[in-house]
């Protein structure tokens, strides 16, 4: 199934799929997305139902009921757990995850097997972070061929809380480019409206992809697309690993004006560049040199 799809997407770069909603409660598929959540071994939902819980209660017997809410249109996700774990690299600074219910994880991992070829036919080369068969050392490797060829010039940063701050008017357009299937698109919706539960209390704001969701890795990549397809290599060669961005760049006033455009870009999406993440590196010996995703640029000849 998915490589049919993949398939049509990249035959005809125009066409929006419409006969979706029925493969999301497809038996097979719903196995599959419960393989996936129960490798992912993730925590309780704000039910508190674990995946032990889950398998003695029956498996088949939880998808069964899941394929009959999808197919009966009563389905409905729950707001997901709010918590907070600290962000690597920092000491104070922690990271908001969202938590969703096992049941919904295991929707949203459905829905992400039915999509993801789909998008993954216009994905650009530039794009590394959450795709089948890419990983952060190709992305490293990317910058690591770039340094070879000359471009010594870093422009780094990464987006301003992206996974809260994505609009979900302005995503479900992206979504919409490639997918006219209006129970996919309603289903879609509810999972971005579900919210979070943080303290007793449910919030549902109308931006973010939740991060801690199956989905919104998917999503994530599905609207920076967007600011891919508009880059244009001669601002210098752009490597995007999620919400990382990083330009390598001849020269230092060809830095500059890859991070104006990269801010402009943004500000077009609604968004906006990490200030304490945006900065301007030349890579030379006993230079300060740079990380990107755990890597230190001086570690770089450790994996060439």
């Amino acid at each position: 199934m998915q490589h049919a799809l993949y398939r049509a997407a990249k035959a005809d770069p125009g066409r929006r799929f419409h006969a979706l909603y029925d493969k999301v409660s497809r038996s097979d598929l719903l196995w599959r997305a419960w393989a996936a959540v129960r490798r992912n071994n993730g925590a309780p939902g704000i039910d508190k139902i674990t995946l032990a819980a889950v398998e003695e209660y029956g498996v088949p017997r939880l998808l069964d009921e899941l394929a009959a809410e999808l197919k009966e249109g009563r389905y409905h996700p729950v707001p997901a757990r709010r918590v907070y774990i600290p962000k690597p690299g920092t000491r104070d600074e922690q990271r908001p995850l969202s938590v969703p219910s096992v049941r919904d994880r295991i929707v949203q991992a459905a829905v992400k097997i039915v999509l993801e070829p789909v998008f993954e036919a216009d994905f650009a080369p530039c794009s590394f972070g959450f795709r089948p068969g890419r990983s952060r050392h190709d992305a490293l490797q990317a910058l690591i061929e770039e340094c070879a060829r000359g471009r010594r010039w870093v422009a780094e940063t990464d987006v301003a809380s992206c996974f809260s701050a994505i609009p979900h008017d302005k995503l479900m357009r992206a979504v919409e480019e490639r997918v006219c299937d209006q129970p996919v698109l309603k289903l879609l919706r509810a999972m971005l409206r579900a919210g979070v539960m943080e303290d007793g209390q449910v919030r549902r704001p109308d931006t973010g992809a939740a991060q801690g969701g199956v989905i919104s890795p998917l999503m994530c990549n599905v609207y920076l697309h967007r600011l891919d397809r508009a880059w244009d290599d001669r601002d210098g060669v752009l490597v995007r690993f999620a919400d990382d961005l990083v330009v390598m760049c001849w020269s230092r006033s060809q830095a500059e004006q890859a991070l104006a455009r990269l801010t402009d870009l943004l500000a077009a999406l609604g968004l906006e560049p990490k200030a304490a993440k945006t900065r301007i590196v030349h890579l030379e010996e006993g230079g300060e040199g740079f990380d990107f995703l755990g890597c230190a640029s001086r570690d770089w000849r450790l994996i060439m």
